[in-house]
């Protein structure tokens, strides 16, 4: 995966594209494929079949609206790991982290330079059975905001470098921390 980087003026602009799980989006067409299969079609054939003798049609719409909520989601996800993005814009006041799905704005966040506390590369536990997960993380306002997961280790301390360049955002001691001492290619710490 790489790390787009454009600087224009005093604005530093960094667009972290998917990390694609080819297993995971293998698995999630093969369940959509089971889903049109074993519920969408008979559900259909069902109601076509039921329009036809006079049967109530209640159960196959039932059928049918909850097996194309569950299609769609798992399309979202799908669209979601092979073309979201993350796009992280910093200037000498505000930070602003705007995540995309296909070009399109899904979600954005605005906050001030000043606000941001312990900007830091960071692992975690993932949900069950999903192993560790990472990213860049900073405390603002209480609030824990995380971002750039799909950025490898050393992409991630390269952008919290870059990132500082702009401003002097605090980043913990490593006496703070359980982490070992950052990337060697960290230079401004």
């Amino acid at each position: 995966m790489a790390i787009k980087r454009n600087k224009a003026g005093d604005k530093l602009t960094f667009r972290v594209g998917p990390q694609v799980n080819w297993l995971g989006l293998f698995t999630a067409l093969a369940v959509l494929l089971i889903l049109w299969g074993v519920g969408i079609e008979p559900a259909i054939s069902g109601l076509m079949s039921a329009l036809g003798s006079g049967r109530s049609i209640g159960g196959y719409l039932l059928g049918m609206i909850v097996l194309g909520a569950l299609s769609l989601l798992i399309a979202y996800g799908v669209l979601l790991s092979l073309f979201g993005s993350e796009v992280i814009s910093i200037s000498p006041t505000d930070l602003e982290i705007q995540s995309l799905v296909c070009g399109l704005n899904r979600s954005k966040r605005s906050v001030p330079n000043s606000t941001v506390e312990s900007l830091r590369y960071e692992e975690w536990p993932g949900p069950r059975g999903a192993g560790m997960q990472h990213g860049i993380r900073f405390d603002c306002v209480g609030e824990t905001v995380t971002f750039a997961q799909s950025a490898t280790t050393a992409d991630s301390y390269d952008i919290i470098d870059q990132m500082r360049q702009i401003y002097e955002f605090p980043v913990p001691d490593s006496s703070e921390t359980d982490e070992p001492d950052p990337s060697p290619a960290v230079t401004h710490w």
